[in-house]
Order: C-alpha cells, then sequence, then structure tokens
C-alpha cells in the first residue's frame, strides 16, 4: 500500500495503537524512499481531568511521522566515524544514547572495506 498524501502531496502521519501497523507503515515509508520518526505517544483525557498533568495516561500509542524532504545536511543524519567515536569514547549513558552492535559494526567494516579499496588502488 502506498502511504497516502495530502492534496498538496505531504505524506500523512499514522496515529496506532498497534506497534506492528505502526512498523508496516514504517518499512513502505522507508521502501519509497521517505524519512520516518516513529514515537510513542500518551493518550489522556483532559476533558473529565482538565489538564494533561491530572490526568491519568489511559494508553501508549504510536505515532508514525513521514516527510519526502530531504535529510542529508540536517539534523536526522550521522557520520559513521562520530559513531565509532561515540561508542569508543563514551559508555551510553554519558553519551546519552545507545548505538546498537549492528549500526556500529556496519560504521566500522564500512571504514575497514573503504581502506581495503583504497589499498587496491594504491597499487
Amino acid at each position: 500500500m502506498p502511504i497516502p498524501r495530502e492534496p498538496n502531496g505531504r505524506p500523512l502521519t499514522l496515529y496506532a495503537l498497534d506497534l506492528d501497523a505502526a512498523l508496516v507503515y514504517v518499512r513502505e515509508a522507508l521502501s519509497e524512499g521517505l524519512n520516518v520518526e516513529i514515537t510513542d505517544r500518551d493518550l489522556r483525557d483532559t476533558k473529565t481531568y482538565r489538564t494533561f498533568q491530572t490526568s491519568p495516561i489511559l494508553v501508549k500509542y504510536w505515532s508514525v511521522s513521514v516527510t519526502d524532504g530531504a535529510s542529508a545536511m540536517g539534523h536526522r543524519s550521522a557520520s559513521a566515524h562520530q559513531i565509532i567515536e561515540a561508542v569508543e569514547a563514551l559508555t551510553p549513558e554519558a553519551y546519552g544514547a545507545i548505538h546498537a552492535d549492528d549500526l556500529v559494526e556496519f560504521c566500522r567494516n564500512y571504514y575497514k572495506n573503504l581502506a581495503g579499496a583504497a589499498d587496491h588502488t594504491e597499487r
């Protein structure tokens, strides 16, 4: 199913209780080359309780925001060398994020392969 869009072409945000449904939407957006941000949200009752602070959380749900804007030069991009440096220099608690092993391995392999390709071109 293609990502639905507003009349102006902007991709629609999905809100869902089911994480699997949210992930299906994420996968489709990614397959279309779109940028995705998935966040968990709290559903509350401010009609009865008047404020978010006094309302209990009724349920957690998921928001999948999709954009077709470029991400390369913005806050949505990271450089592979920065990830390696962060993992090697700081604990996740000090850095404020966890870099999964598969991501770190990809970054390290990228530079290893780049160095290997450079060795072959210098010969």
